[in-house]
């Protein structure tokens, strides 16, 4: 293991970029809140500020073109929300909403193909995954029934993973046909998952191996 950062202050959440080049994360180095860093993953340069304001952000995902960075923003009044950020364009584009309702929405992930975010909502008293268009509009897809939470997607576009409240690790088959996401079967893969400490797993490229957090 190589360390990555060194400011004394706390860096969590990172996210690749599709190339590998690039580290996005969060960090309270700053504000007693967590803004939004880049910095080259081969560990030269320094950290950039992405974006920093009075609201707490965990970046989530990077579109498959490397554009938009998916994060979530934990506002005043509503909650956890989805937003996007541009990336090519750092300091001359504002972010804007991709998704903000009365619950709390998080965990957003961008599909293979980059059309669509699968994200864990509370929206019906319990969290649950969802898959919606992106950028949008369109109507939304429940893709968990009985609870589930830290959805990722199989590299093929095929699958949609997630944790259920007692750890168990579930795929879900999704199929996108004429602009609508289908839900195929679901299984559970294993069990171990610890729940309620944030992204503690991840999928290889081949969809073949799971690396997670004991």
């Amino acid at each position: 293991p190589t360390r990555f950062t060194f400011d004394p202050k706390t860096d969590r959440e990172p996210v690749w970029s599709p190339d590998g080049n690039t580290l996005h994360f969060h960090s309270n180095r700053k504000a007693a809140n967590y803004d939004l860093y880049r910095k080259a993953s081969n560990g030269t340069g320094t950290e950039e500020l992405l974006l920093g304001d009075s609201m707490n952000k965990t970046p989530n995902s990077v579109s498959p073109d490397g554009k938009l960075l998916l994060y979530t923003r934990t506002g005043e009044k509503t909650g956890n929300d989805l937003w996007v950020l541009p990336l090519s364009a750092v300091g001359k584009s504002e972010p804007r909403v991709f998704l903000q309702t009365p619950f709390s929405e998080s965990r957003g992930q961008f599909s293979p193909d980059g059309q669509w975010v699968a994200y864990q909502s509370n929206e019906s008293g319990q969290a649950q995954v969802y898959a919606a268009p992106f950028p949008g509009p369109g109507g939304k897809r429940q893709v968990s029934s009985s609870g589930g939470v830290s959805p990722r997607w199989g590299r093929d576009g095929k699958e949609i993973f997630y944790v259920t409240p007692d750890g168990q690790l579930m795929a879900a088959e999704v199929a996108a046909r004429n602009g609508t996401l289908e839900i195929g079967a679901v299984r559970k893969l294993f069990d171990g998952i610890v729940t309620g400490r944030g992204m503690n797993y991840d999928v290889s490229a081949d969809g073949q191996k799971f690396l997670v957090v004991d």
